[in-house]
């Protein structure tokens, strides 16, 4: 049967070996919201390289904008954001992760903090918990078992860490 589109492998820049040669480097930035769990997070990106690449460190105050960062460090495929003090809402509490989540277009994940300014991001409302902060507090989790939750079980315990 014939193929509906002839590529010709020696000069497509869809193989393997073109695409190699254009693809940004598998590098993961991790903005430090100055939280000692930033250093958890990035032994933990690095313990696996292979999925993450080299991961690089930047405080929030370090550059501006995610502009700034890909001229000082070049191009990454993914961002992780920090936990840290205070409130996204708040510009010197959450300094480049703003910039961040407006202007890349890699995948980005954050954890506390970084989580709360991802829900700020998209239309999100951030408030204090009418539990107060909770810095290692056991908690019990129950959910309503609709397709987010798929997979994970009901009725289980997790440690809470929560600023707000």
């Amino acid at each position: 049967e014939k193929a509906l589109v002839d590529v010709d492998k020696a000069t497509s820049p869809w193989t393997a070996p073109a695409m190699a040669k254009t693809t940004a480097p598998e590098r993961t930035l991790l903005v430090d919201n100055y939280d000692s769990f930033t250093y958890n997070l990035h032994q933990m990106l690095c313990s696996d390289a292979e999925a993450f690449g080299e991961t690089v460190v930047v405080r929030n105050d370090e550059h501006r904008t995610w502009a700034e960062v890909q001229a000082a460090r070049g191009p990454f495929a993914r961002v992780v954001l920090s936990p840290g003090p205070g409130n996204p809402e708040r510009p010197g509490d959450f300094g480049l992760c703003a910039s961040v989540l407006r202007d890349c277009a890699v995948p980005v994940l954050g954890v506390c903090l970084g989580h709360q300014g991802i829900a700020l991001a998209y239309g999100g409302r951030v408030q204090s918990a009418q539990s107060g902060p909770m810095h290692g507090r056991l908690d019990h989790v129950s959910h309503s078992g609709g397709l987010l939750f798929e997979g994970v079980p009901q009725n289980f315990v997790v440690v809470r860490y929560h600023s707000l």
